[in-house]
C-alpha cells in the first residue's frame, strides 16, 4: 500500500496539519510542511481528544493515542448543571468508550501539539516564515507560492491553514467566515475543586450563557466560557477579566475561583465563526483538510477530531490509489458527508446552547433532566463514532449482535474452552520485542482483536469495541512446544481480554516456535495461521509502512450464498437435511463410546500428534494423485478403520465428520486476512471393515458431492434451534450432541504448501494449527498438509477419552496411512 514516489506539501501547522504529516509519511510519502509563523508552536488552550479520532490514530499505529493518555487526563464522566451548580445529569462515560472502543482525553493543545510533531519524525523538512499565498498546477504536479518568493514543488497540495486558508480562497474565493452570534472565552490554569472530580467534563448551561469546566490531569483544567452577542461585538471583544467574573457572578462559586485563578493574560476571546459546507473542496492535484476545508462551531467540539480524522482518510486515500488526484477526490468523497454532518450539528446545537428563550430553556432542560438515558448516550456517542477509512467493502460496524454461528461457537467455549490454536517454527533471530511489534500492529489492523464478547447474563451476547490492549506474550526461554498447547487449549480468555494471545518458545539458538491462540468465536484454521504469518510480517516491517485495518465482516450467514439465506433459506437448508438424514440412518452408523462421564464445564482439550513425512509422505501424495482421491477422504476412511480398532467392531460405519472451510463459496468471497470462522461439517457413514482405498474412494465420491450441494451450509441452519438459550442451559444441548451430535469422530483439513518460507530475515516452516473442542463432541483431527510432511494433530477431550485410547487410535490411523503408502525399498549395494 505504500506510495514512496509521491510527494505532498502541506501548508499549516495546526492539529490537522501535523496529523496529515504524521499520516502521510507513514504512508511513505515525502512530505514538507510550511508553517507562515517562525516556530512550531501551538495557539490555544485546551481541547478533547474523542473517541473517533483516537480510533483514527490508532490506525496509524504510531503510539500517539497512548502518548495521548499520558499527557492528558481521561474523561470519565460528562455532567451537566445548572448556574447554581446543582446537577441536571451526571453520564459515566465507561460505557461509552466500551461502544465506541476508544477513551476520550483532554488535554492542553501545546501536549497535543508536541506528541503530533514527535510523531512527524526527527528529520522532517520544515519550512518556517512560510506564508502561503497561492498555488500553480503545472503538467505533473502543484507549485506553491510563498510571501518572500519562495516557491516550492510537489505532486500534491494539502491547505490546512485554517478558516482563513489562502489555498481555500484561490479555490472557492474569499468570503469572510459566517458568525456564531456568541463570543468564547478560553483558559487553562493550575486548580483543583470538590466540585470537579478526575476525568470530569462539566458543562453549566444558563441564559445565553454557558461554562464549561475539563479536568486534563496533572492538576491542570480546561475551561471556557460563552455568551449570545452579535458578531461584531464577538469578534472585538473590548472587556477584560473583571467584565467576565462580574457577568459569571452568581453562578457556581467554583467558576467564580477559577476565574479569579486564571492571569487575565492567559484568557482568549474568541469569536465563534463557521463557513458553510462546501459540496466540493479541492481540484486536480490540491485539496484542503480540517478548518480550512470545513471550520464548524465549538458546540460539537468536534473541530480538532474532524480534522485528525480528515488526515488519516487522506494518507490512506494517497497511500491507496496509483493516481494522485484520484486519491485526493476519494478522499473528499469519503470526508464532505461527515464533515457537513458535523459543520450543520454543530451550528444546529449552538442555537440550542446559546438561547436566549426561556421556553426553549426549558424544554432543553427537562430533556437533560429527564429524558432517556440511552437516548441522551446515543446523541452523545454520534458524533464521535469513529466512521472508519470509507473502504467500500462489506463492513459490520461494532458493536453488533452475535450471529446464530458465532452464538454458537460462543455458548460452547463459555461452558468450556473451545479455542484454535496454530504453530510456526522460525529460525532466525527472532525475540519477543519483535513479536510485540507484530502483535500490536495486527492488533490495530484487525477490530475484532480490538473486541470482547458482552452479554446479559448469557443472553444477547455482542461484540463490543474495546480500547487498545496488548495481545498478552508468554516467553518460554527453552523447552518443547507441544508441552505449551495443553495450557493454551485449557485457559480461558480473561474478561475484556484481546480473543488472541501469544506464545514464543524458545527451542535452540536462533530457533524458536511462535503459538497463537484465538476462540472459533472470531478464527478458524484459516484464521489462526494467517494471524501467524501476518504477525512475522509486521514484526519483519519493524514498525515501518502503512497498517490499513482491515474491516470487521459481519456474521458469516450475513455473507451466505442467497439460497441459504434468511427463514426461507434455513427452510430449504432444512429439507436438504432430512433427507440426507434418512439416508445415513439406514446405514445404521455406530459411535464411539465414551471412557467416563464428564461434566459440561469440565471438558477439556488434550493433545496428541504423529507426523508423517519423507518418502512414507511423498509416496502417499503419489497415490492419492494416481487413484484421484483427495488426501482428506484418505485420512477420514483411516480414522473409521482406527475407531472400528478401538471399538472392537471392525465391520460398523462410523460418521466421520469432515469440516469444510467455506470462505470461498460465500457472496463476497473473503481471503484469510479476514477475521471469523467459516467452517462447517459434513458428516458421512464411513466403513471401518473395507479396503481402505475402496472406503476412501467412496467417501470421496459423497464427500464432493454433498459439498457441491452445499449441505455444510444446510448444516449450519440448525444452529438456532441446537444452541441453549444461555451458556447455564447448555446440558440438553450437550446431551443431544453426545449422543447424536458430529464431533464424535472428525477431522479439519489444511492445505499449508502456500504458507511462506522466509519471511523478512527468518526461515520459516513447520505451520499447523490443532483445536479444542469443547462440548461440541469428543475429538477433532487437525490435518496439516504442508509440502514436507503430514502433521496429525488429534485433540480429545480427556475423560471422555482416556490418554490411552487417544494415543492408540492415533497410532492405529498413523499406520492405516503408512499401509498406503509403503516405505520404499532401501536401494541395492554394491
Amino acid at each position: 500500500m505504500n506510495s514512496p514516489k509521491k510527494s505532498a506539501i502541506v501548508v499549516g501547522a495546526g492539529i490537522g496539519g501535523l496529523t496529515a504529516v504524521a499520516a502521510l509519511r507513514r504512508a511513505g510519502i515525502d512530505v514538507v510542511l510550511c508553517e507562515r509563523g517562525p516556530e512550531l508552536r501551538a495557539a490555544g488552550f485546551g481541547l478533547s481528544v474523542q473517541s473517533n479520532a483516537m480510533n483514527a490514530l490508532r490506525t496509524l499505529n504510531l503510539g500517539i493515542d497512548e502518548e495521548l493518555l499520558k499527557v492528558g487526563g481521561r474523561a470519565r464522566s460528562f455532567t451537566f448543571r445548572r448556574p447554581d451548580g446543582s446537577d441536571m445529569r451526571r453520564i459515566d462515560v465507561a460505557p461509552i468508550d466500551i461502544e465506541l472502543g476508544a477513551p476520550s482525553v483532554a488535554l492542553a493543545r501545546k501536549d497535543l501539539h508536541d506528541v503530533l510533531l514527535a510523531a512527524c519524525g526527527p528529520d522532517l523538512r520544515v519550512e518556517l516564515n512560510a506564508e502561503a499565498t497561492g498555488f500553480t498546477e503545472t503538467a505533473d504536479g502543484v507549485q506553491v507560492s510563498f510571501a518572500d518568493g519562495r516557491t516550492l514543488d510537489a505532486d500534491v497540495l494539502i491547505g490546512a491553514d485554517g478558516i482563513n486558508s489562502a489555498i481555500r480562497s484561490q479555490l472557492h474565493g474569499a468570503e469572510p467566515p459566517r458568525t456564531g452570534e456568541f463570543v468564547c472565552w478560553l483558559a487553562l490554569v493550575p486548580f483543583s475543586h470538590p466540585a470537579i472530580e478526575p476525568g470530569a467534563s462539566i458543562h453549566y448551561w444558563g441564559r445565553g450563557m454557558r461554562f464549561g469546566i475539563h479536568d486534563i490531569g496533572h492538576g491542570n483544567v480546561y475551561w471556557w466560557g460563552t455568551m449570545t452577542t452579535t458578531g461584531e461585538l464577538a469578534a472585538n471583544w473590548p472587556h477584560g477579566k473583571q467584565d467576565l467574573f462580574s457577568r459569571f457572578q452568581g453562578w457556581s462559586g467554583e467558576i467564580g475561583e477559577i476565574i479569579s485563578a486564571t492571569p487575565e493574560s492567559d484568557i482568549l476571546a474568541l469569536p465563534s465563526q463557521d463557513r458553510p459546507p462546501l459540496t466540493s473542496w479541492g481540484r486536480g492535484r490540491v485539496t484542503l483538510l480540517g478548518d480550512a476545508a470545513h471550520p464548524m462551531l465549538p458546540s460539537l467540539g468536534q473541530g480538532a477530531n474532524s480534522a485528525i480524522e480528515d488526515a488519516v482518510v487522506l494518507a490512506h486515500a494517497l497511500a491507496t490509489h496509483a493516481d494522485a488526484e484520484a486519491g485526493l477526490r476519494a478522499y473528499e468523497q469519503r470526508r464532505i458527508p461527515r464533515t457537513t454532518m458535523l459543520v450543520d450539528g454543530s451550528r444546529k446545537l449552538g442555537r440550542l446552547e446559546q438561547t436566549r428563550n426561556r421556553a426553549m430553556i426549558a424544554v432543553r432542560n427537562r430533556f437533560i433532566a429527564r429524558g432517556n438515558e440511552s437516548k441522551l448516550r446515543d446523541n452523545l456517542a454520534e458524533p464521535m463514532t469513529w466512521p472508519g477509512l470509507g473502504d467500500p467493502e462489506p463492513v459490520a460496524a461494532l458493536p453488533r449482535p452475535l450471529s446464530v454461528l458465532e452464538r454458537w461457537h460462543w455458548t460452547a467455549d463459555q461452558v468450556a474452552p473451545l479455542h484454535i490454536v496454530s504453530r510456526v517454527r522460525v529460525t532466525g533471530d527472532l525475540d519477543a520485542g519483535a513479536v510485540r511489534i507484530g502483535l500490536d500492529a495486527l492488533a490495530r489492523r484487525h477490530p475484532m482483536l480490538r473486541a470482547v464478547v458482552h452479554s446479559d447474563e448469557g443472553r444477547n451476547p455482542r461484540f463490543f469495541p474495546i480500547e487498545m490492549r496488548p495481545i498478552p506474550l508468554r516467553e518460554v526461554a527453552s523447552g518443547d512446544w507441544t508441552a505449551e498447547i495443553d495450557t493454551e487449549l485449557r485457559d480461558r480468555f480473561a474478561d475484556g481480554a484481546p480473543l488472541l494471545r501469544a506464545v514464543l518458545v524458545t527451542v535452540a539458538p536462533d530457533v524458536h516456535d511462535l503459538i497463537l491462540t484465538s476462540t472459533y468465536v472470531i478464527a478458524d484454521a484459516v484464521t489462526i495461521l494467517s494471524f501467524a504469518r501476518q504477525v512475522l510480517e509486521l514484526a519483519a516491517d519493524r514498525n515501518t509502512g502503512w497498517v490499513a485495518e482491515v474491516p470487521a465482516p459481519p456474521g458469516p450467514e450475513d455473507l451466505f450464498p442467497k439460497p441459504f439465506r434468511g427463514v426461507r433459506g434455513t427452510g430449504r437448508s432444512l429439507g436438504r437435511l432430512a433427507a440426507d438424514g434418512l439416508r445415513d440412518l439406514r446405514a445404521k452408523p455406530v459411535r464411539l463410546s465414551a471412557s467416563a462421564e464428564s461434566a459440561p464445564a469440565q471438558r477439556f482439550t488434550r493433545l496428541t500428534r504423529s507426523v508423517i513425512d519423507g518418502p512414507r509422505y511423498e509416496a502417499l501424495l503419489r497415490e492419492c494423485r494416481d487413484r484421484g482421491v483427495a488426501l482428506p477422504s484418505v485420512v477420514a476412511a483411516a480414522l473409521a478403520r482406527a475407531a472400528g480398532s478401538d471399538a472392537g467392531a471392525p465391520q460398523a460405519n462410523y460418521p466421520v465428520g469432515v469440516s469444510v472451510l467455506f470462505r470461498e463459496q460465500l457472496d463476497t468471497p473473503l481471503d484469510d486476512t479476514r477475521t471469523g470462522a467459516y467452517q462447517a461439517m459434513i458428516a458421512l457413514p464411513t466403513p471401518a471393515g473395507k479396503p481402505l482405498w475402496d472406503t476412501a474412494a467412496a467417501f470421496d465420491a459423497d464427500f464432493t458431492t454433498r459439498v457441491g450441494k452445499r449441505q455444510h451450509l444446510a448444516n449450519l441452519g440448525s444452529m438456532a434451534f441446537m444452541t441453549p438459550k444461555t451458556p447455564a442451559h447448555s446440558d440438553k444441548t450437550v446431551e443431544l450432541l453426545d449422543a447424536r451430535g458430529p464431533g464424535n469422530l472428525c477431522l479439519t483439513h489444511l492445505d499449508t504448501h502456500d504458507f511462506p518460507t522466509r519471511i523478512g530475515p527468518w526461515e520459516v516452516s513447520d505451520p499447523e494449527f490443532l483445536s479444542g473442542m469443547s462440548i461440541s463432541g469428543m475429538m477433532m483431527l487437525t490435518v496439516g498438509a504442508g509440502p514436507t510432511a503430514l502433521t496429525l494433530n488429534l485433540g480429545y477431550v480427556e475423560g471422555l477419552l482416556t490418554p490411552a485410547r487417544a494415543d492408540a487410535l492415533l497410532a492405529t490411523l498413523t499406520e492405516a496411512l503408512h499401509s498406503l503408502a509403503p516405505a520404499p525399498e532401501p536401494a541395492a549395494t554394491h
